[in-house]
């Protein structure tokens, strides 16, 4: 039997946004415009003492950015969570967080890469569905249009986003053809393998994985890779999607090298599911706002490729 999936409520002019830092330090960091982008859109924002915070490169003590993202929960005047950036440090947290109380507070938890670590953990023992997408750090970098109508889309609907939008002139790939349904899942590649043997490992059983990375080698990428497929994960899903492997080299064949493509044409085949690749999120400019926890479908023929996504991720107020 399904379990029930909990969800945050939409965005309204006047929602407050919570911004925590959860792993890295935001050291000198500017981020008054993403800051301003946020009021501009009719937000308010509570900013935690963590973007004013650093022990070593975290933004604080482990205990302090727990304590912190538990408290953003369970206050009822912040309507949702964007983590300010990743890093590293998320997974030092995941003994700390109150599931419990997460699980009873829900509200969109927005963010990616590092923070890959916050949605499987939270997503797994909170049944919480969570938001993977820009962060106040990107924000503040001039996103591209897409990402900015993709995110204030996202944060105002509280129906299925449906046939996903891509941006102008951008082409998905298949890798592998076919029709698969199940749960949305996923995010960073290095950070989804770490949580490999721990408590917080990722299952993928009826399942759509979605993986991104950012600066790895090819053969880094290929051993990742393998081992999710030994520990099982990519043997349980229904689907996959890659999206941006960005700085991740070699792009152009070399003598005695796989490509990046190469490689992760490999495992799509090897997992034997429907595959999209060049999918729009990751560490770029351009970056989707993907719900994970949601009900999605990938279906791939010989004339198109089409991502739909079939559930809610957030409801009415």
């Amino acid at each position: 039997m399904m379990k029930t999936r909990h969800k945050g409520k939409i965005l309204g002019i006047g929602s407050c946004i919570g911004i925590i830092a959860p792993a890295t330090a935001c050291a000198d960091f500017d981020y008054t415009p993403g800051i301003e982008l946020l009021h501009q859109w009719g937000y308010k924002t509570k900013i935690s003492k963590t973007l004013k915070t650093n022990e070593g490169y975290l933004a604080g003590s482990d205990k302090l950015r727990a304590s912190e993202l538990n408290k953003f929960f369970a206050d009822d005047e912040i309507d949702a969570i964007l983590c300010f950036g990743g890093g590293y440090g998320c997974t030092r947290i995941l003994d700390l967080l109150d599931y419990d109380l997460i699980r009873k507070h829900p509200k969109l938890l927005i963010g990616f890469s590092d923070v890959t670590a916050l949605h499987t953990a939270i997503g797994q023992n909170s049944r919480l569905v969570t938001i993977h997408g820009p962060m106040l750090k990107t924000l503040s970098r001039k996103p591209t249009q897409y990402t900015i109508s993709s995110f204030c889309r996202g944060l105002r609907m509280s129906v299925p986003l449906g046939a996903f939008p891509l941006p102008k002139k951008h082409d998905l790939e298949s890798f592998y053809p076919g029709r698969a349904f199940g749960k949305l899942i996923g995010g960073n590649l290095s950070v989804i393998t770490s949580l490999c043997g721990t408590p917080y490992e990722l299952k993928g059983e009826n399942s759509i994985l979605f993986l991104e990375d950012i600066g790895e080698d090819a053969y880094a990428i290929d051993r990742m890779l393998r081992q999710l497929w030994q520990n099982g994960l990519l043997k349980d899903i229904k689907g996959l999607i890659f999206g941006n492997f960005s700085h991740c080299q070699p792009n152009k064949q070399e003598p005695y090298e796989f490509t990046v493509k190469e490689i992760l044409q490999q495992y799509a085949n090897l997992a034997k599911v429907p595959t999209i690749y060049n999918f729009p999120a990751g560490h770029e400019r351009t970056n989707a706002f993907l719900p994970l926890g949601v009900n999605a479908t990938i279906n791939i023929t010989e004339d198109n490729i089409n991502f739909f996504i079939s559930e809610a991720h957030c409801k009415l107020r």
